[in-house]
């Protein structure tokens, strides 16, 4: 017979080891339930850090669109509704965006500063509710200039045969200002040109390829003529002791060795918002110096400029040429501003010139790009 006491040990044993088997149970439930938990939490953040990019993703491209306006008077409504707008026509607005995974409120606010400071504020909220029920906010802020982009197309300092591209996808010598036609070509209209004068060039390869009349938005209601052609551009200022104004009859003229010259427009009967200096446009035609069609035409010559007296004298006038050997390699480029142009194949910005008085030296600059040569006399 098993006595009382080696029964009781039995008993005794196994209620330890089911003890111990509902304690393990217990402590693995409760890291499953963490686990758990962190997962989920995990994929909430997952979602939110999802959302906080693309609302900042959203947010920018709204200050983006607020910046790239063509013009600095308010554009109309048949402008407005061809994309094209101004900077009169930045003000406060809303729009709702869906996302992948939240619907977002994109909200700007446009305060004006001082009339005589031509420049605003933009402060763009993104709001959305997330999966927690919990509203969230992006917010950035930017300031817009009233500059006339005309203007930073005259400044800009493209590298020869550059292939960067700019906002909108298009080659570096497409003009900023240039309305997308939607059909892998866009139209500029230069300052001071006819408002139905239209340039077309190509977005691939920033080659002019037409000269068009005509209003509206529409290219196949316009008259045009295939050409194949380079803008060249830039500014004209008067140094404040120079025996020249602004209101003197300058002109730009070329000499040209290969090539055609076309035209030339300027904004010198135009109000801008900074003075004291003439923005120009000109276009050359090049030519087919090869006849070969899978080369570029290229164009070679001079610019000077006319209608003012110029000469080394007191009451006379001299003009000097922002130029200066970015690449140093001793010699200057076409798109350094040389005094003559050698079988050019691209358009050219920043050729830009000061009128300064006859007896005055060229300035030299503190830096390169204030650095200037005597292009005339």
């Amino acid at each position: 017979m098993i006595s009382d006491r080696r029964i009781t040990r039995r008993i005794a044993a196994a209620g330890f080891t089911l003890v111990e088997a509902l304690i393990a149970l217990a402590i693995g439930g409760f890291g499953l339930i963490a686990v758990a938990r962190l997962q989920i939490s995990l994929q909430a953040e997952s979602d939110l850090a999802k959302q906080v990019s693309e609302a900042t993703f959203l947010g920018q491209r709204r200050i983006e669109e607020l910046r790239a306006f063509q013009q600095v008077a308010s554009a109309t409504g048949a402008q407005v509704a061809a994309g094209q707008w101004g900077y009169g026509n930045i003000a406060t607005g809303t729009q709702t965006v869906t996302g992948t995974n939240a619907t977002y409120t994109v909200a700007w606010t446009v305060t004006d500063a001082a009339a005589s400071v031509p420049f605003k504020t933009a402060v763009v909220n993104v709001q959305w509710t997330d999966r927690r029920d919990v509203a969230q906010v992006a917010t950035l802020s930017t300031v817009i200039s009233g500059s006339d982009p005309s203007a930073a197309l005259a400044l800009s300092i493209p590298p020869s045969g550059t292939p960067i591209r700019r906002p909108k996808n298009r080659d570096l010598n497409v003009p900023v200002p240039a309305i997308d036609l939607g059909n892998g070509t866009s139209a500029f209209t230069p300052p001071g040109a006819a408002s139905t004068l239209k340039l077309v060039f190509n977005n691939s390869n920033g080659l002019l390829t037409k000269r068009c009349n005509g209003s509206g938005s529409d290219p196949t209601a316009w008259t045009c003529t295939n050409i194949d052609g380079y803008l060249i551009t830039g500014y004209i200022s008067i140094h404040n002791q120079a025996n020249a104004t602004l209101s003197s009859p300058i002109d730009l003229v070329f000499t040209i060795t290969e090539g055609t010259f076309d035209a030339c427009y300027d904004d010198s009967a135009q109000s801008k918002t900074y003075s004291g200096f003439i923005t120009y446009t000109c276009v050359i035609l090049g030519h087919d110096h090869d006849g070969n069609a899978g080369t570029r035409s290229r164009w070679s010559g001079r610019s000077d400029l006319v209608g003012i007296t110029i000469a080394n004298d007191n009451s006379s006038n001299k003009v000097c040429r922002y130029s200066y050997d970015y690449d140093l390699n001793g010699s200057f480029s076409s798109a350094e501003h040389p005094a003559f142009y050698s079988q050019v194949t691209e358009s050219l910005e920043n050729q830009n010139f000061i009128v300064m008085k006859g007896t005055a030296n060229c300035p030299t600059g503190a830096s390169s790009v204030q650095a200037t040569v005597q292009h005339q006399p």
